[in-house]
């Protein structure tokens, strides 16, 4: 191994992630090598594990433009869906967004095919392989820097070799980058005080039916704080189905769940939707430090980001920086902090740090959030030098978005002092529909003898083994009373209830709440989340209808009276919630 403090012909370059940002920094290094004369062994080893919920991609002018740089075919087909604007909503307010007439392009095969950033992937690595880059399927456990001779100089002991350890095999490389994304990383098993971008959890999911077909309108929408766990919720549509993807410090699989239901009452999404996968992530949220060592750096989201950034030309800017910083300086840490870091990455930084304080502040701004979207897109003129946009638009900034967003939280949070609080008051409240009644388990027995006990008295009854259509359906046919039950598919049932009692639409609704765990603690959680009732499972028959009708119906009250704690009651709950 050479002790020299750049890369030339020769050197072995080791990248640790085959995703967008491990086969960008591959076709980068390659083709800016072959610009300068300098041959390059670039091997690319697998990032861990993969995301079954696979992204879309979207795609702005200039991240397309910097793919055909690095010899990407475009396929024609990417561009047969093209956004219209991205919405932004919050506390009942909208703004919309609008793009560039072919501005931004929704890249997904999902479900026929991959997710969107599996195909910008694809291409990207072939591109890279077709320049020589050698793609390794081995999972990175750690790096190691070789010792050098004692006797070596300062500048050899600070270049050495490092070892790339990878299941059982170890190889030796002049520099190593980390492209890993924002998933499981390496750490200090990387370099000693590796501190990567912080990151923040999400949940996403997949969204057969609703909003896709014929009644797909071309919009993305933001949905700023819709649950207190939850910072903001995206919905991008793709051509047959619907990616959202929610995050926040606390938010969890059912917060989602909960928010794609309120989502179909107030119109979001339409009634119907399906959710066909699901499963937890992490987003960038802001800049990591100590982003190089002698030889070594990070790309990509383990870089930085932040969860308004939902385009790809920011990580592939740092895949052309880093390329250009090894070939120009590169195996000493000063070297690659000032040429990658300083030089390169600066204004990067600065975006993601100002994207994350950002999030914060269009919490507290409230419904004054989407104006803040506006006036700061007003002022994309005064952006920085990379002059990128938030959500996949040329403007605003995120450093402008900063500024209306702290100002709109500010004037909220002051105006909140000043004013009598008032609940806002749905346009059209529909009337309850008399003997309508909804039954909600996710156990076919229970709802068909409820069903049947219902109908006897003469109702209509509604049941549903899935919750995530009832938050829609009350909404638009408020029904008499509910039966819900604790233990459901997606939410927690009283979670579900505190939903319901929580928006104008819905709070008025009955709703009495079942279980078969019949404990103190269960029965006051359902309570406190505001169920009229609460039935333990079996459930009685005559104390239903008492509790329903305030009377026991004569088909009943005829019939023999069962003998003590021998009463037939029905819907033996299958768990224990």
């Amino acid at each position: 191994m050479s002790g020299t403090s750049k890369l030339s012909s020769g050197s072995r370059v080791a990248i640790v992630g085959g995703g967008i940002a491990g086969a960008g920094l591959a076709a980068s290094l390659l083709f800016n090598g072959r610009a300068r004369g300098v041959a390059l062994d670039v091997r690319v080893y697998a990032g861990g594990t993969e995301e079954r919920t696979a992204p879309p991609a979207l795609l702005t002018p200039e991240c397309r433009s910097r793919l055909a740089a690095l010899g990407c075919r475009i396929p024609p087909e990417w561009r047969t869906h093209e956004l219209r604007g991205v919405e932004i909503i919050s506390e009942g307010e909208r703004e919309l967004l609008p793009c560039a007439p072919g501005g931004l392009w929704v890249v997904d095969g999902w479900p026929h095919g991959e997710g969107g950033l599996d195909q910008v992937r694809q291409v990207l690595s072939t591109a890279a392989s077709s320049q020589g880059a050698r793609f390794v399927n081995r999972n990175v456990e750690r790096v190691e820097r070789q010792a050098p001779a004692p006797d070596a100089p300062t500048a050899v002991r600070n270049a050495g070799p490092l070892v790339v350890r990878a299941q059982g095999s170890g190889e030796r490389f002049h520099a190593v980058a980390l492209a890993a994304g924002a998933g499981p990383l390496l750490g200090d098993a990387f370099f000693k005080n590796f501190r990567p971008a912080p990151s923040m959890p999400a949940v996403q999911a997949r969204l057969k039916g609703g909003m896709v077909g014929r009644d797909l309108m071309p919009v993305a929408r933001l949905w700023v704080s819709p649950l207190p766990s939850v910072d903001a919720l995206f919905l991008i549509p793709g051509a047959d189905s619907v990616y959202a993807l929610a995050f926040g410090a606390a938010v969890t699989p059912a917060d989602l769940c909960q928010v794609l239901m309120m989502a179909a009452r107030d119109g979001l999404l339409e009634e119907g939707f399906e959710v066909a996968a699901l499963e937890t992530t992490r987003l960038p949220y802001g800049p990591g430090r100590a982003l190089v060592a002698p030889g070594q750096l990070v790309v990509g989201p383990a870089a930085f980001g932040h969860p308004l950034q939902v385009g790809l030309s920011e990580t592939l800017a740092s895949c052309s920086r880093a390329a250009v910083a090894l070939l120009d300086g590169g195996l000493d840490a000063p070297s690659l902090e000032r040429r990658y870091v300083r030089d390169g990455l600066g204004e990067l930084l600065e975006d993601a740090a100002a994207g994350a304080r950002s999030i914060t502040w269009l919490r507290r701004a409230g419904k004054r959030a989407p104006a803040a979207f506006v006036a700061a897109r007003a002022k994309h003129a005064l952006g920085g030098v990379y002059g990128g946009g938030v959500l996949g638009l040329s403007a605003p900034t995120p450093l402008a978005l900063l500024t209306t967003a702290r100002w709109a939280g500010v004037r909220e949070v002051v105006g909140s002092w000043l004013r009598t609080p008032m609940e806002p008051v749905p346009t059209m409240v529909p009337e309850v529909e008399p003997d309508l009644y909804y039954v909600v388990d996710d156990d076919a027995d229970t709802r068909e003898a409820l069903t049947l006990l219902l109908e006897s008295t003469g109702a209509r009854v509604v049941s549903f083994a899935d919750e995530l259509a009832l938050f829609c359906a009350v909404a638009r046919r408020p029904p008499t009373a509910i039966l819900l039950d604790v233990v459901l598919h997606w939410v927690d049932g009283l979670r579900l209830c505190e939903g319901l009692k929580q928006h104008p639409l819905t709070r008025d609704t009955r709703v009495l709440v079942m279980s078969g765990l019949n404990r103190p603690h269960v029965r006051q959680r359902a309570l406190d989340a505001g169920a009229e009732a609460f039935l333990p499972k079996p459930v009685n028959p005559d104390r239903l209808l008492s509790q329903l009708t305030g009377r026991v119906p004569e088909l009943l009250a005829t019939q023999e009276a069962p003998r003590p704690g021998a009463a037939q009651p029905f819907g033996e709950d299958r768990y224990a919630s």
